[in-house]
């Protein structure tokens, strides 16, 4: 696996064999090798992989086609002198390397608004749907066309397994990846996503041009890998407990 690992030029489906059944010497020198294409599943697969490694977290911080979500994955445990040689390197990613939790806290608290009575009351009618097996496409693109971010909110976090605040970021989060990822491994049509994004987006407004492009990324996303994407993101959080500590597997109901 060594050898396979320093070859020019490695698919991403080879990766993710290197990165799930390699030893800590393929991991890293699949790490360094700038031909090998890494999948979201690999990526993510190597930043647990680097717990504990700083060599292995530098060396997948370095990659320029580290995404984004998953570069504020790595940041997010990544030691402080990791932190400070990435600033160095990729002062490309120095905005995401220098905020911390309070600022993103922050930032969700004045786009989303204190939690409030409306919230609870939204979480029991959103809850309520869920069990009852009424949660589903239709419900989202109707609450998000109507910009009710309340039961967007809680409906994805049920739907998708993940808590809250990890809805909110992908919602916030002006790459919007991560929200293309969820929307896919949910099996959404492009009608719902694009409400979706234009209930996060500033002033809820999105150009054209963008719009095309993000739908272009959103044509080539994968299935079946934006759900090993939604997997990781679910093991990572507390076993994948959500709003109402529902299973770890996406709902998938019809619309």
């Amino acid at each position: 696996m060594l050898a396979i690992s320093k070859r020019k030029s490695i698919e991403e489906s080879v990766t993710d064999e290197l990165v799930t059944r390699g030893n800590q010497e393929v991991v890293n020198s699949v790490a360094r090798n700038k031909g090998a294409r890494f999948s979201d599943f690999g990526f993510l697969h190597m930043i647990k992989r680097a717990e504990g490694d700083s060599i292995l977290a530098e060396q997948l911080g370095l990659r320029q086609d580290i995404p984004r979500h998953v570069f504020q994955q790595l940041i997010a445990k990544a030691s402080n002198d990791v932190k400070k040689r990435l600033e160095q390197e990729r002062p490309d990613m120095a905005g995401d390397i220098q905020t911390s939790v309070t600022d993103v806290a922050g930032v969700l608290q004045s786009k989303f608004g204190p939690v409030s009575r409306s919230h609870f009351v939204a979480k029991r009618v959103v809850a309520t749907q869920h069990r009852l097996g009424n949660l589903n496409e239709s419900s989202i693109s109707s609450y998000a066309i109507s910009h009710r971010v309340d039961e967007v909110t809680i409906g994805l976090s049920l739907l998708c397994a993940l808590p809250g605040d990890v809805i909110e970021r992908a919602l916030l989060d002006k790459n919007r990846e991560m929200l293309l990822i969820l929307a896919k491994a949910l099996d959404f049509c492009w009608d719902t996503t694009m409400a979706l994004l234009f209930l996060g987006a500033k002033d809820h407004r999105i150009t054209a041009q963008d719009l095309r492009d993000l739908e272009s990324e959103y044509d080539r996303l994968n299935i079946a890998t934006s759900r090993s994407v939604l997997a990781f993101y679910q093991s990572r959080k507390n076993g994948g407990a959500a709003d109402s500590g529902v299973q770890r597997q996406p709902a998938l109901a019809a619309p």
